[in-house]
């Protein structure tokens, strides 16, 4: 249910036969997507070379253009199920090509007019600038015996000032427009250059003058007109290409998607190796469809040979492949169920190597654990949870399968915020429950249940926060003045509810993350044996390379657990057993570090940079370990930054509208304290999400995961709109 743990076994296929019976092959393999091709190198195999694209193929790229641009332009509604093959095809050859061949040309129409559109503004605002200086468009250039200076001042001197300091005189027009300071300046050829260098002083622009002759005003008119034909044209345009979408749409996503398939089935035979007369076909297809393969091309092929031995092979401690040369396996999913979603993280690191444990279905687990135990709050959970619906709402119709995937991982890490919030009793970063208070003077006398103690809510919380508390048993008032269930369990685990993470069971949280990552990284380690065992360099690569680290993890921890303990005041008998446990610990670590030095020289370490390397390596598992306290630092971080929000704000948003305070002032609050519980979730969303990232990626995966394997990645594509004929 929750998915497999293991990659899809793999089988390598290879095919030949006779090349006039190429294009029939490629064809049914297209329509299955069951094949991952090998390209052929070309190398080594004398009378075979790379095949050659199929004749049609520049036809369908050309077509296929097309309609990729034209999708750039609509959002089709998808069609509600699946047409044949050959009915697309008519479509393809009849209507459909000609509605996309006359959209397209529509389309291209927009474009030119939204460029004439942007020119003719620029026109516009040109006109409308030139239009204040009062002068001829055919008077502002085009002399022989004078220069016309046109262009924008950034200094606000005097024009005329700065000509007559400079010896110069002419003509001077100026206006003040929405894009600064315009002037037009005449002057004899003998003095422009003056004229330039006293411009100059005070900032001066060129720009180019609008063309046309006679008064700007006249040409402004014209071309206002022309804007509003320009603009009733594409507003037309966009309502033909409205019209066409809700027509011919849903057809249009079937013939989209069947070019795409014929344009891989006619390049793929550059992927292979042919002869003058044959063809050899070599690739990958998952082990239990290698049956509907073969039925499906055995009548075009004289030979097919299937190999389902492909799992590389070590063996020693330093485990050598049995061929070097050979391919190894591209890697299949297995069905994953429930921990589906877990696949992008899984994809961020990169895929494992062949036969080894897949890390997805455990992440299904741990990451929505890590995420809710640092985000911790039932309101940031909600708007987590609808944030996936939301993203679900907009990609489930869409065919994005990474849409689909990322709005349900959005929506486990939001129902762990939501469960933990629960447990931590925080909404809005306000603790909803109650706590049981007694005056001091009381408590010193030991007043019990009903001696003038009482329940009280954490100062500050407003009434629609502690109303809450109704969700609890008996109202969060517990008969214990503090909790419902608690369970002090071995080596100081507390466990409670609810757990109230920033206030009694703070040193609890922490003392949890690390022994939280303890147990995470010694599966890790578990793991990662069991992978060296089934596929990897057996036995003797269990010993040294993880249960060494298992031993250095165990034995670390309970030698540090049992020495801090003893640094207290345990009875006579816990002491001695502490001692027992301590010099175990020590034992089982200093074996673990002889294994590792022992490891290392297998790895060509020269033994005495071993012996200096083994207890450095070791020590390396304190800082990895202590790295998951960040489960709570992160989450107490967060907490406080929505307390400071609460405590900030909202007295100020009661005092405004309940108190006669500013109404002004409290709007503003209200607003300031909204924009802090969006922050807060924000940050909430991402830092959670990058630290939970962060302790698989590098802390956890790294001790047992190697990505070094390859997607799996058939020829064709997942049919959504048209059912595959893979009899053609």
């Amino acid at each position: 249910m929750v998915g497999e743990m293991t990659n899809r076994p793999m089988a390598r296929i290879i095919a030949a036969g006779l090349k006039s019976n190429l294009d029939h092959v490629m064809h049914r393999l297209v329509s299955l997507n069951a094949i991952d091709i090998i390209d052929f190198d070309g190398e080594d195999e004398e009378g075979l070379e790379l095949g050659s694209p199929r004749e049609d193929h520049e036809v369908i790229a050309k077509q296929l253009t097309t309609y990729r641009s034209v999708l750039n332009w609509v959002s089709p509604e998808r069609p509600e199920g699946k047409e044949s093959e050959s009915l697309v095809r008519e479509w393809l050859s009849t209507s459909l090509g000609d509605a996309v061949e006359d959209i397209a040309t529509k389309i291209e129409r927009i474009e030119d007019v939204k460029s004439l559109i942007n020119s003719s503004k620029e026109r516009i605002q040109s006109l409308e600038d030139f239009s204040a200086l009062g002068v001829d468009l055919d008077l502002l250039e085009g002399y022989r015996s004078a220069v016309s200076l046109i262009g924008r001042l950034s200094s606000k001197s005097s024009i005329r000032v700065a000509l007559k300091e400079s010896g110069v005189d002419g003509f001077v027009a100026e206006a003040k427009t929405n894009g600064g300071r315009l002037c037009l300046v005449v002057v004899r050829n003998e003095d422009s250059e003056s004229a330039s260098k006293a411009l100059d002083s005070l900032g001066f622009t060129a720009i180019q003058p609008p063309s046309g002759e006679g008064p700007p005003s006249s040409e402004l008119s014209s071309e206002n007109k022309n804007l509003d034909s320009l603009l009733k044209e594409k507003k037309s345009l966009e309502n033909a290409l409205e019209e066409w979408e809700s027509l011919n749409g849903s057809q249009f996503l079937c013939g989209l998607e069947l070019l795409e398939r014929d344009f891989v089935e006619s390049t793929a035979p550059t992927k292979i190796a042919v002869s003058k007369n044959a063809f050899v076909i070599d690739g990958w297809v998952v082990a239990d469809r290698v049956e509907e393969v073969k039925n499906s091309i055995e009548a075009y092929c004289s030979h097919i040979d299937v190999n389902t031995d492909v799992a590389p092979k070590h063996h020693g401690l330093h485990g050598h492949h049995d061929d070097t040369d050979s391919p190894s396996p591209p890697i299949a999913f297995g069905d994953h169920g429930l921990s589906k979603p877990m696949e992008l993280l899984t994809d961020a690191v990169g895929r494992s190597d062949y036969g080894k444990i897949d890390p997805t279905v455990f992440m299904l687990f741990t990451y929505p654990l890590f995420f809710g135990l640092m985000l911790g709050d039932m309101l940031y959970g909600l708007m987590t949870l609808g944030l996936g619906g939301l993203v679900y709402m907009k990609t489930k119709d869409s065919g994005n399968e990474l849409g689909i995937l990322g709005a349900k991982l959005l929506s486990y890490i939001g129902v762990s915020t939501i469960l933990f919030g629960y447990i931590y009793g925080e909404f809005a970063g306000f603790e909803i429950l109650p706590h049981w208070h007694c005056d001091a003077a009381l408590h010193a006398a030991g007043a019990s249940y009903g001696s003038n103690c009482h329940w009280v809510f954490t100062d500050g919380v407003p009434s629609w926060a502690s109303s809450l508390s109704v969700m609890y048993p008996y109202g969060g008032e517990f008969s214990n003045h503090h909790n419902l269930f608690e369970a002090n369990l071995p080596m100081g685990v507390v466990l409670a509810f609810p757990f109230h993470r920033v206030t009694g069971n703070l040193t609890d949280l922490i003392l949890l993350t690390i022994y939280l990552g303890v147990v995470h990284l010694m599966i890790a380690f578990v793991l990662g044996a069991i992978d060296e065992v089934r596929h990897g360099h057996g036995w003797s690569g269990a010993l040294f390379g993880k249960v060494s680290w298992m031993l250095v993890l165990g034995g670390g921890f309970f030698f540090s657990y049992a020495y801090l303990i003893l640094q207290g005041s345990p009875s006579p008998g816990y002491e001695a057993l502490l001692s027992d446990i301590q010099m175990g610990g020590a034992i089982a670590a200093l074996i673990g570090v002889i294994l590792i030095i022992v490891h290392l020289t297998h790895e060509n370490v020269p033994l005495p940079v071993a012996l200096i390397l083994g207890p450095i390596e070791a020590i390396g598992m304190l800082p990895t370990t202590l790295s998951y306290v960040r489960l709570f630092a992160v989450g107490i971080v967060g907490v406080k930054i929505a307390e400071a929000g609460n405590g900030l704000l909202y007295p100020m948003i009661v005092e405004g509208f309940s108190t006669g305070g500013s109404v002004l002032v409290a709007i503003v609050a209200l607003l300031g304290w909204f924009s802090v519980q969006i922050f807060a979730w924000v940050l909430g969303v991402f830092s959670p999400n990058i630290h939970a990232a962060r302790l698989h990626f590098v802390e956890w995966m790294r001790q047992f995961y190697t990505a070094s394997g390859r997607a799996f990645a058939p020829l064709g594509g997942r049919s959504q709109f048209v059912e595959v004929d893979s009899g053609k």
